[in-house]
């Protein structure tokens, strides 16, 4: 038997038949070809006979079933009888289905064939594999698979090679049909001399380019928005100079499939796809990214948009920022993949696909393959969207508050889940549990599906903890187990947003709806014992409350343990301390900020955290919320505020504190309704630069007619910018622009502080003039 990672399945076509195709990594990489797998789906409530005559019409057509079997499933835990249909390829099941639905329902159809593979094996990506099979010949060592099950081994080193692209644009943004690659950065480990700056004739550089994954032979290749700009434009270029991008491990080019890049035995990775998921960091630039992860590289560097200029001028500086963004892209992957090796474990899928799958469709996944084991058919995608009450939000009090403690129901949705039963198959009109206001009820026993799976998680996630409170912190071993239990937490944490996720194939609003219903409950019955024991309860919104009283620390501290105690034997769901605040205050639901007793300043839901506002306003209200907090001082604040306005009237601006940034979702022609930064992009589209969907346009506001959007102009073409004057790339020459001092301050500045500083009893007025601003503040 070889023991070995499985990396990635897939099938390819032999003879006009399906074989799963699986890349397996022992010292070396191999193949392993099972050709005794069908494709197949489930027929539910169909006349046997009119099956029958189906089949038989089918056969004189091209696209026909192989063969079906009766068989005895189980549907939301009831016992009935399906048909098993056998496709003879997988890219017959969509007619075969499609044919079939006229006498039935059809169920598990769009299933992917690899995967339904993984899911009917037991295997997993990311995981272990024991093949027993005859070797066969083939472009690299393969395998005829006789025999196989999933094993535990220990994750080998895996190689990751990272790499970043650079064109020369004679115009705008790059255009793969004129503009050369100029410069090919790659990297592949953590010395010095694994890392390579490509430069010279672009078709040398695409060669040496395929030249180095072929010496190297990553296991995973990424880079940061590759899938949608980087391989696309290699690709076209490629194409252009005849060179074959034949970096497969079995020899083939790079492929496309549903907009993807395909590189056989390899993971292609794009770090963009994960970014997109971190809520933390607003605008998700590479060295942002970086930032937040503690990677980021402290060197000069020059923007993206003057690659074009200093090529011209100064060409190491292109080096070096194409070197930057290189290494920032190969540690973010040495930081955050781990994490993902684990998900791929758990939702058994390959790494690429995890990565660009959201939490949905991960607890699908999961719940896919725990069916699976217990003979459960899966329902077809819900496609639906109803909207119910959401959780309970005790409105927040307003002004300053000093020592507040922040208590969090740990995992408090799964917990109800858990201890009410809460499963699709367990909603019943004579279940035991009842949940508040709704009504809905649910079994006691036996437990329901759900219930199985997510005692299954919390339990793993329990003995994983267990193991690590007996390790040192820098032992190697304790951050690997500290990666698997945050991401069974995340796994666990995301049932319930399944739920009422209109993708969801076990889409359930009553289960959601109760779920939030007992929520809203703990919430109001902790608010309750908090007050009688003489907290005031200053906030309280879905799974955590802020409550305060009249002492010092240390006696708040031994208070909150008391509360904690009591509300821990009246509700079945563990709470504890998250936070202590020496200051803190609320502007609304979901939004404040707080100075802990370690001297942290927590910020949420406030401007200062979203991209769409000026870097001057951000940084004004950053100020606003360090003096409010640390010198308790609203008066100084504004005093701070006025003086920034003063010196927006003077002028005394850079070009990088009033860009504002927004998210392209669409292409600009496929909005209806036309906001400043798709103004602002079709603006360059005029003259030649056209932004791909999902970047981020950087737009200044300049005086004039119109509305914001008619003002609204790109980064890409401000030329120069003196503190007044903006000068203006047309397609011939420049256009001097006076910036629109009074829209920063009226439409910036000031609503990004006086959210905050009306909840201080100051209201405010719309700005005329520098002279009312100073009025406004005083």
């Amino acid at each position: 038997m070889i023991r070995a990672l499985l990396l990635d399945a897939e099938y390819i076509t032999v003879n006009e038949r399906a074989v799963i195709r699986l890349w397996c990594k022992e010292k070396d990489v191999f193949t392993a070809y099972d050709k005794n797998f069908r494709p197949y789906f489930y027929l539910l409530d169909a006349d046997e006979k009119i099956l029958e005559d189906y089949i038989a019409k089918m056969k004189r057509e091209a696209i026909a079933p192989d063969f079906y079997e009766k068989k005895r499933v189980k549907v939301f835990g009831k016992e009935k009888d399906a048909f098993v249909i056998y496709a003879k390829h997988p890219q017959h099941v969509p007619k075969l289905r499609e044919i079939f639905s006229e006498i039935g329902e059809v169920r598990e159809a769009d299933i992917p064939f690899a995967y339904r593979y993984l899911i009917d094996r037991d295997l997993a990506c990311m995981d272990g594999v024991k093949i027993k099979g005859r070797e066969i010949e083939g472009k690299i060592k393969s395998y005829e698979i006789e025999e196989i099950e999933r094993t535990e081994i220990d994750l080998p080193d895996l190689r990751i090679l990272a790499f970043d692209c650079e064109m020369l644009s004679s115009f705008g943004m790059p255009d793969a049909e004129r503009d050369p690659i100029i410069v090919i950065a790659v990297k592949w480990g953590e010395r010095e001399e694994e890392t390579e700056i490509i430069s010279g004739d672009e078709r040398r550089i695409l060669q040496r380019f395929v030249e180095i994954v072929k010496t190297v032979d990553p296991d995973i290749i990424v880079g940061y928005n590759q899938d949608a700009f980087d391989w696309p434009y290699i690709k076209k270029r490629a194409e252009k100079l005849r060179v074959p991008l034949n970096i497969g491990r079995d020899g083939s080019q790079v492929s496309f499939k549903g907009g993807r890049p395909k590189i056989a035995g390899r993971l292609n990775v794009d770090l963009y796809d994960i970014a997109m998921r971190m809520t933390e960091v607003k605008i998700k630039k590479l060295e942002n990214i970086a930032e937040f992860l503690g990677t980021k590289i402290e060197m000069e560097d020059i923007e993206a948009k003057d690659v074009s200029k200093y090529w011209e001028t100064d060409r190491e500086k292109v080096f070096l920022h194409a070197k930057r963004d290189v290494m920032h892209t190969f540690m973010i992957a040495r930081e955050i993949l781990p994490m993902h090796y684990e998900m791929a474990k758990l939702i058994r899928l390959p790494l690429d696909d995890i990565t660009r799958i959201g939490r949905g469709k991960q607890v699908d996944w999961l719940l896919l393959s725990e069916a699976k084991k217990i003979g459960e058919i899966a329902p077809n995608a819900a496609e639906v969207a109803e909207s119910y009450e959401g959780a309970l939000v005790i409105e927040p009090e307003r002004g300053l508050h000093e020592n507040v403690a922040e208590l969090d129901f740990a995992s408090m949705y799964p917990s109800i889940m858990v201890a009410f039963n809460i499963s699709p198959e367990t909603l019943s009109p004579d279940g035991e549990f009842v949940a508040p206001e709704v009504g809905y009820r649910f079994k006691r026993y036996p437990d329901g599906f759900f219930k199985r799976i997510l005692i299954s998680l919390i339990n793993r996630r329990q003995e994983i903890k267990k193991a690590m409170k007996n390790m040192d912190r820098e032992d190697p071993r304790y951050k690997i187990l500290d990666i698997k239990q945050q991401t069974l937490k995340i796994l666990t944490n995301s049932f319930y947003g399944y739920m009422g996720w209109n993708g969801a194939r076990w889409y359930c609003r009553a289960c959601a709806e109760a779920t939030t219903a007992w929520g809203r409950h703990f919430i109001k019955t902790s608010a309750r014992i908090a007050e009688e024991m003489g907290f005031k309860v200053l906030y309280g919104d879905t799974d955590s409350i802020f409550v305060s009283k009249p002492v010092g620390v240390e006696e708040l501290k031994i208070e909150v343990e008391k509360l904690i105690e009591r509300i821990s034997r009246e509700l079945p769901v563990q709470i504890e301390l998250d936070e202590l605040f020496k200051t803190i205050f609320f502007v609304e639901k979901k939004r404040y900020a707080g100075l802990t007793v370690d001297g942290k300043i927590l910020v949420r839901g406030l401007e200062v955290r979203r991209g769409d506002w000026c870097e001057l306003a951000k940084k004004a209200q950053r100020e606003v919320i360090e003096i409010l907090l640390r010198e308790k001082n609203p008066e100084k604040a504004m005093k701070f505020v006025s003086k920034i306005v003063e010196e927006i009237r003077r002028g005394n601006l850079k070009l990088e504190d009033i860009v504002i940034y927004k998210g392209l979702t669409k292409k600009p022609s496929k909005y209806e309704a036309v906001q400043a930064h798709v103004k602002a992009a079709k603006k360059a589209e005029e003259i030649g630069i056209f932004y791909p969907v999902g970047s981020k346009i950087g737009y200044v506001v300049a005086k004039g007619t119109g509305n914001i959007g008619d003002r609204a102009y790109p980064l890409e073409m401000i030329e120069d910018f003196d503190g007044e004057n903006l000068k203006i790339r047309r397609r011939e020459g420049y256009e001097v622009r006076k910036i629109d001092k009074d829209y920063y301050i009226n439409h910036q500045i000031v609503p990004a502080v006086m959210r905050i500083l009306e909840r201080f009893g100051y209201s405010g007025v719309k700005l005329e003039s520098a002279q009312k601003t100073l009025d406004f503040f005083s």
